[in-house]
């Protein structure tokens, strides 16, 4: 008996939603079914304070290079109606509660706004 499988087209994206919606006991048996994943986390990982500035410069230069090369202004809105200015005066560890609290968001269910 022949089984035959079919493939579907699966984005990365609707991986990760997946991955998501699992419970902790079936992101570690991924991690052991797929091991690689561990590692490909690794080595993304600056080592030396000069490859996290590196790693800081690309992202600033993909970030310049996504906004066409326009800067933000610092009183236009940013995220949840604060400004860049407003967000940039917050002490190290407001931004850091803040980041916490939009990780915890599911990208799925934000409404789409024009940008």
């Amino acid at each position: 008996m022949v089984n035959s499988v079919i493939a579907l087209p699966v984005s990365v994206e609707q991986v990760a939603v997946a991955i998501r919606q699992m419970q902790l006991p079936e992101q570690q048996r991924l991690l052991e079914l797929v091991p690689e994943l561990k590692q490909v986390h690794v080595n993304n990982l600056p080592r030396t304070l000069e490859q996290a500035r590196a790693a800081v410069e690309r992202v600033r230069t993909e970030v310049k290079q996504a906004l066409a090369e326009k800067s933000i202004a610092s009183e236009e809105p940013f995220v949840n109606g604060l400004t860049i200015s407003q967000y940039l005066n917050f002490p190290d560890e407001t931004r850091a509660q803040l980041w916490e609290e939009w990780a915890g968001v599911d990208l799925e269910e934000m409404e789409e706004c024009e940008a």
